[in-house]
């Protein structure tokens, strides 16, 4: 097997295919190996470690856009609210749809800046 990186060829091939396949099999099928060798591919730690890493990376792209997207929902939300000729009902509920997408970002915020604190506590008591 040529190797390049630390992956293989035909892993890097089965890799690249499996990103947008909608099963193992597909998977298989389009990078040209078998399905026994996909599996075992699946059970390989630096297969799995480049799978995860293009994983974080699409994740990435999709949290950017929808960061993106929350920005001008609200922007849409605000001008509903602030509207003159928008019906009182119709800017209490945007200004209300506002409010709770606030509340849930503070919430999450606390939320992680507590589990960073556990963390770290863990490894703490780990390290001893």
């Amino acid at each position: 097997m040529a190797q390049t990186g630390t992956l293989s060829t035909k892993q890097r091939r089965f890799v690249a295919a499996l990103v947008g396949a909608r099963s193992v099999r597909d998977a298989a099928k389009a990078a040209n190996i078998s399905e026994r060798a996909a599996w075992r591919y699946l059970a390989d730690e630096k297969v799995k470690a480049e799978i995860a890493n293009r994983q974080d990376g699409m994740l990435a792209q999709v949290t950017a856009g929808l960061a993106d997207d929350m920005g001008l929902a609200r922007t849409v939300l605000k001008a509903v609210m602030m509207g003159k000729d928008t019906t009182p009902g119709v800017r209490v509920r945007a200004g209300l749809g506002i409010l709770q997408a606030g509340l849930r970002m503070s919430e999450l915020v606390a939320l992680t800046d507590r589990m960073t604190r556990i963390e770290q506590v863990l490894a703490q008591m780990e390290g001893r």
